[in-house]
Formats: structure tokens, C-alpha cells, sequence
């Protein structure tokens, strides 16, 4: 739940029905009964979307009721009562784009766009005037769009940027927890399999002690793209912090999961990642639980790690059992 996004919106609706409630206190003052009855009725729909947004804490459905309003209430007004309506428009059609993700906006300022011409059409002489009013109209539309274009390029980017660890390029833990959460998910819903794997280079500290930190970052970035391009489409590897990495295999059974973590440890022992130097790993795998959450899934693996790197050290263990090593 975005707490940012939903007090936003509280704070949209009030400013919607303090604006437009002001006008109908004036029609009412002013003795245009019905103008301001129409006003009140809008002031009172974003009253009650903030309310249920300030409720339930959600603002998608607020959004798109808004952006409803935003886009029918000129056009009612316009048709109903009076053609300054019409300014309404320019306003209505920048809200629209803040309020829906950019697709449903184009959707529904072409909508309004297009509801505009048969409604002013005949109502303005001046052929001419309408058609500067359309495409002032489609100008605002035009550049909200391309607004609209970059804030999303720039929310995917920082979205990208926030699940990415910066050593290695692959999931940090956020993107970690997250997908653990997705797979947990899918087994409760469709009975999935997957595997989680824990990962930590043997004698890390050795390697930093000696050589430096920086040759520890590179066996870290090295170790990362090896696995990587030993997973199957379906598989993810994360790292979590240090030199411990997790590997979420999902589809995968037991004897899926028992192949795939041999393999990646014989092929880690058997290639160079420091000149001179050998490099294993410990590996620790847990298959995930009908009752599992993703702290008991993880608790698990992370046991069957510490097992590892006990016995000795550049072995799999999978829920108690040691994987015979390749020959």
C-alpha cells in the first residue's frame, strides 16, 4: 500500500470538491438552482471517493471514477446548462492524465474530445472558432501525453533501479522478497513447484584478507554472471548481501533442483574465477511447502547452507540430505 499516493488523492478530491463547491455555493446565492445542484452532486461524488480512498487506503478505483467525472461532468454541463462548460475542458484534460495511466487517459479524452464536436457542433457559428477550440484542446492533450510518457519512463527506471544490486546487476533482496511472494502465491493458487536455493563462497574473508576487497568484488561479479548463464528461463538468482546470493527455481521438483545445484557447483570449482586461486561454493536448498511463508521457506534453506559449510564446505545439502558430488 502506497501511503504517499492515497493521502495524494485524499488531498486531489478535497481540493475537486472545495473548488467546484464554491461554485455552487455562488449559483446557489445567485439563484441558478440548477448549476449549483449539479455542482454539489460532483463537489459530493469526490467527497465520498476521498473518503473511501482515506478508508480502504486504495486509490485506483478513486482514480478512475475521478477521471470519469473529469472527463462526463463538462460535457453534462455544457449540454445542460451553460457553454462555459467549456473551460472546464482544459483543465479536465490535464486531471485525466495525473489521475489513469497514460492509455486509459488517451482513452478518455478522445472520448471527450470527440463527444465535444457533436456537442458544439451547430451551437458555434463560427466554424473556425470550434476548430481552434479542438485543437487547443488536442494541443493540451498532445503535450500532457508526452508528460505523461516521461514520468513513466522515469517511474519504470527508478522501479528497475530500486530491485537491481549495483555490483552485480542482478536482484537485490527487495527484488528477492518480492518474488518469493509471487512464486508462495502461485503454489497456494495452482500448486507449484519451486526450489530455493542459498549460496555463499567458501572462505569469502580469506579472499578479501589477502587480496583486497576489490578481488573479492570481482569473484562476486564473475560468480554472479556464471550462475546466471547456467540457469534454465524460469530460474532467478538474487544477491542478498555479502557474498550470499539465492537462486529461485521455480517449476522445479526435487530432482530438478538436485541436478541444477551439482551442476553449478562442479562447474564453480572447476573454473578460474581468481588467477591462481581456487573458488567453491556451499549451497543450501529448500523445496517450498504448501504452509510455507517466505520466512520459513528462507529459514530453511539457509539451515541446509549452514549444514553445508560445517560438513566441510563446497557441498549442496537439500533438506537434510548431502548431494553426492559430481565425478
Amino acid at each position: 500500500m502506497d501511503k504517499s499516493a492515497t493521502r495524494v488523492m485524499v488531498i486531489f478530491t478535497l481540493l475537486g470538491a472545495g473548488a467546484i463547491g464554491g461554485f455552487g455555493i455562488h449559483r446557489l446565492l445567485s439563484a441558478e438552482y440548477g448549476m449549483a445542484s449539479f455542482d454539489f452532486v460532483i463537489a459530493l461524488s469526490f467527497l465520498s471517493l476521498g473518503y473511501y480512498t482515506h478508508k480502504t487506503g486504495k486509490d485506483g478505483l478513486a482514480r478512475f471514477l475521478s477521471a470519469a467525472i473529469a472527463t462526463v461532468g463538462p460535457l453534462v454541463f455544457l449540454k445542460a446548462f451553460d457553454s462555459s462548460g467549456v473551460y472546464w475542458v482544459y483543465s479536465s484534460t490535464i486531471i485525466i492524465y495525473y489521475l489513469v495511466p497514460y492509455r486509459w487517459a488517451i482513452g478518455f479524452n478522445s472520448a471527450m474530445l470527440l463527444s465535444l464536436s457533436f456537442v458544439l457542433w451547430g451551437t458555434i457559428e463560427n466554424t473556425s472558432e470550434l476548430y481552434s477550440f479542438l485543437v487547443t484542446v488536442g494541443l493540451i492533450n498532445g503535450f500532457s501525453l508526452m508528460f505523461a510518457l516521461n514520468e513513466e519512463r522515469s517511474r519504470k527506471k527508478l522501479k528497475e533501479l530500486s530491485i537491481r544490486d549495483d555490483l552485480t546487476n542482478v536482484g537485490n533482496r527487495r527484488a528477492f522478497s518480492e518474488r518469493m511472494l509471487e512464486i508462495i502465491n502461485k503454489n497456494k493458487r495452482y500448486g507449484l513447484n519451486a526450489c530455493l536455493v542459498c549460496i555463499d563462497i567458501d572462505k569469502f574473508k580469506d579472499i578479501n584478507d589477502t587480496l583486497g576487497h576489490g578481488a573479492g568484488d570481482t569473484a562476486i561479479k564473475k560468480l554472479s554472471s556464471f550462475i546466471t548463464h547456467m540457469l534454465r528461463e524460469s530460474d532467478e538468482v538474487f544477491r542478498i548481501g555479502g557474498d550470499e546470493f539465492v537462486i529461485i527455481a521455480e517449476g522445479a521438483d526435487q530432482s530438478a533442483a538436485t541436478q541444477l545445484t551439482e551442476k553449478i557447483r562442479y562447474a564453480v570449482e572447476k573454473e578460474e574465477f581468481i588467477p591462481g586461486r581456487p573458488l567453491t561454493i556451499s549451497l543450501g536448498v529448500s523445496i517450498l511447502k504448501d504452509s510455507d511463508t517466505p520466512e520459513s521457506w528462507l529459514s530453511r534453506a539457509d539451515a541446509e547452507l549452514y549444514k553445508a559449510k560445517s560438513a566441510g564446505r563446497n557441498q549442496v545439502h537439500f533438506d537434510g540430505k548431502v548431494i553426492p558430488a559430481s565425478n
